[in-house]
């Protein structure tokens, strides 16, 4: 099978709950990585690039915002799709002076999710 590219999911919720997406975005073709924590992004991201990184903000690790900020230099250019228990404003987003490309509410949708992981994904590739 063709890989749509890489992505690092992050939640340190029910990872069950996470299982069917992570399925489903294998099935399309992208290779999902799974980590619980912002410690755990970071020395991930430090030793292995990512096309993309969705991250549950309201649930990673003691500072979910942590992620973004100590990105490490061969992930600044990585996008992300933040995932939140309520919405966030553009202005909010647009603080974060990152490659926010999508941020999404919980509930997850596969359908909602799938359209911002293959912008994200192929702006990405197109960029490479």
């Amino acid at each position: 099978m063709l890989n749509m590219g890489r992505i690092l999911i992050a939640n340190n919720d029910d990872e069950t709950l996470l299982l069917p997406i992570i399925d489903l975005l294998r099935l399309e073709g992208y290779e999902c990585n799974y980590v619980p924590d912002t410690k755990t992004v970071i020395e991930i991201l430090k030793c292995i690039k990512f096309d993309l990184l969705i991250a549950d903000i309201d649930s990673v690790g003691s500072n979910a915002m942590g992620i973004i900020k100590e990105l490490p230099d061969n992930a600044k250019e990585m996008s992300i799709i933040l995932v939140a228990d309520v919405p966030l404003s553009e202005t909010q987003i647009q603080s974060l002076r990152t490659p926010v490309t999508a941020c999404l509410s919980k509930p997850l949708c596969f359908e909602e999710l799938l359209k911002p992981v293959k912008c994200s994904i192929k702006g990405k590739l197109i960029r490479t």
